[in-house]
């Protein structure tokens, strides 16, 4: 069997390469991953671009609106502004709360050791690594 890496004659039950140290077998690994759910950053660019868009349109039209006077286009305007504020703050109370989601999932990774060879993440209790089995 040839490493993937370095392209060397290695045995074919070996775990990690023995000429690079690049993990072959990587059952046991437990990456870190983002936390789940929905992806936070499009909802954001979303939120973001579409309240842009509404206090653009709500002030563009609020100079139609003054010169014919017409309430109704006021009410318009003013329901597009705040459509749009309403939006800011929805995207600001989203990211916050994924920040705060991203600071948790850093202090339970923090507590972890990194394998120097296969890069699993492990137990700070554990003596040998769960992907490769070298000693930590």
């Amino acid at each position: 069997m040839k490493c993937p890496g370095c392209k060397s004659e290695i045995p074919d039950n070996s775990i990690f390469c023995l000429s690079c140290g690049r993990p072959i077998k990587v059952e046991g690994l437990e990456p870190i991953e983002p936390p789940s759910g929905s992806p936070t950053e499009t909802r954001a660019m979303m939120l973001l671009m579409f309240s842009i868009m509404l206090l653009f349109f709500g002030l563009f039209l609020l100079f139609p609106a003054y010169f014919t006077g017409s309430a109704v286009a006021y009410l318009v305007c003013a329901s597009m502004v705040t459509g749009g504020v309403v939006m800011l703050v929805a995207r600001f109370f989203l990211l916050r709360r994924y920040s705060e989601k991203v600071e948790e999932f850093r202090a339970v990774a923090a507590e972890k050791i990194k394998c120097r060879y296969c890069g699993s993440m492990n137990p700070l209790d554990a003596e040998k690594c769960i992907g490769c089995h070298a000693p930590l």
